[in-house]
């Protein structure tokens, strides 16, 4: 039998090396496991947890032992924290706010620390927030673009409906196009509601914030991205504008998903859920 330690606390990784080994080792004595993963591995305890097994030629209290580092090489609560927080930002300060984090970062790591005192994970933090930073800045010129084309859109409809009674409200129709509930695509509601039922039995019947759904919907496209070739053939997870990007196996293109409304995306579905 085969089981999972989801390790996602800052807390957790906080620990020396040694405790951090003694505590994975209690686990590993109370399990009943033939195999154990352990997830959500940050990248700094990598390289420790690898010699650890190793040095005990992949079996640890008997059970054969793998770990599975984050892709960000963050811990699974700073990813959430972190999606959170960028979440949370106004699209018009989104861009200034990031680069203020780059700068507090780079400044920190810049400065001299105590033995013992130095902030953790800030290599990958400045990683993950230029990433951000850059797809911030895209999404700044899309939504320059969509308004310019709105005002030209705008100006031509008073051009041509001026002499109408329904022309106020055609305008009033088309410039609240995208501000909206969106329609999405069923094939990806499906695969995200079954994730987050699955989730949330897995956590006693208590559902997970959308921060750690949204991050382990990511992975899960990456780690099934062959197995979903029959239903939804992805292209690119995360492109430079924050979008998912996907076909159907027909080849016909579909609805790109801005990853920044997963939330209430999943709001949607688990209301929907409900009915």
């Amino acid at each position: 039998m085969e089981g999972t330690f989801l390790k996602d606390k800052i807390s957790f990784w906080a620990m020396s090396d040694d405790d951090l080994i003694e505590f994975l080792k209690v686990d590993l004595q109370i399990t009943r496991w033939d195999k154990a993963i352990i997830e959500g591995v940050p990248e700094e305890k990598v390289s420790i947890l690898n010699k650890w097994i190793e040095k005990n030629k992949g079996k640890i209290e008997g059970v054969e032992v793998k770990i599975k580092p984050t892709l960000s090489g963050l811990t699974v609560e700073e990813e959430e924290l972190f999606e959170n927080e960028y979440s949370s930002m106004l699209a018009v300060d989104r861009t200034k706010l990031i680069k203020n984090k780059i700068e507090r970062i780079q400044i920190n790591l810049a400065t001299e620390h105590v033995d013992g005192s130095e902030p953790q994970r800030e290599d990958a933090q400045l990683r993950w927030w230029k990433q951000k930073l850059t797809k911030a800045k895209a999404q700044d010129k899309i939504n320059a673009d969509r308004l310019k084309r709105e005002n030209e859109d705008t100006k031509k409809n008073k051009r041509t409906a001026n002499e109408l009674e329904v022309a106020i409200p055609i305008l009033e129709k088309h410039r609240n196009i995208g501000q909206g509930p969106r329609r999405h695509e069923l094939l990806l509601d499906e695969e995200i509601d079954l994730l987050d039922q699955g989730l949330t039995e897995l956590n006693e019947g208590v559902q997970r914030s959308s921060g750690r759904v949204l991050i382990r919907f990511k992975q899960y496209l990456k780690e099934k991205k062959e197995e979903l070739k029959t239903k939804i053939v992805i292209d690119e997870i995360e492109d430079e504008y924050d979008c998912l990007k996907w076909r159907y196996p027909d080849g016909r293109t579909g609805k790109q998903m801005q990853w920044i409304s997963f939330p209430q995306r999943l709001k949607r579905i688990r209301d929907r859920r409900k009915k």
